[in-house]
């Protein structure tokens, strides 16, 4: 066994197209992560990285669109005139599939996070503590904030504090 990383990386992902109420998320994002270019020269995701993905992405994929105003919706950026979208129902339900179809994509179980205000909203990976995770939703939301278009960030250096909990 070989010590833990004593650096963490983290790369907005580019490259997702905008996601629609019939997408599959990790077919939505597996070519983006497929051919991410890390600053060390490594491509692609592998075991123990952490996937962090806008709400609004899963939102959209699941079908949450309402029309604009309605009460508890997102903003109406990246959607269609008149349109919001609502959050995930049960962001840790999606995290958790998300995780295992990127599983099936790519094996190493990556770690999944969905943003959600400044929190981590659905988590399928237990990273360390809960304010870890927070810690980590607020580093993305930075980077999707500086590169609005995009809504993934991948995270690499923190796979020894990963844990998993299919049970629930």
């Amino acid at each position: 066994m070989h010590a833990p990383q004593s650096s963490l990386l983290a790369v907005a992902v580019p490259g997702i197209p905008q996601a629609t109420m019939t997408d599959d998320v990790p077919a939505l994002i597996a070519p983006a992560l497929n051919g991410l270019v890390w600053p060390d020269g490594r491509v692609g995701i592998m075991r123990g990285d952490i996937i962090v993905i806008a709400r609004k992405l899963v939102a959209k994929c699941e079908g949450r669109m309402v029309k604009a105003g309605a009460a508890g919706a997102l903003s109406e950026g990246n959607t269609p005139r008149g349109i919001a979208v609502l959050p995930p129902e049960d962001p840790v339900a999606s995290a958790r599939e998300i995780r295992r179809g990127l599983d099936a994509r790519f094996g190493g179980r990556p770690g999944v996070i969905i943003t959600g205000d400044v929190v981590a909203a659905g988590v399928d990976a237990h990273v360390g503590s809960s304010n870890l995770r927070e810690d980590l939703a607020r580093m993305a939301d930075v980077l999707m904030n500086a590169y609005p278009d995009h809504p993934v960030v991948a995270i690499r250096g923190l796979g020894h504090l990963l844990t998993y909990e299919d049970q629930d």
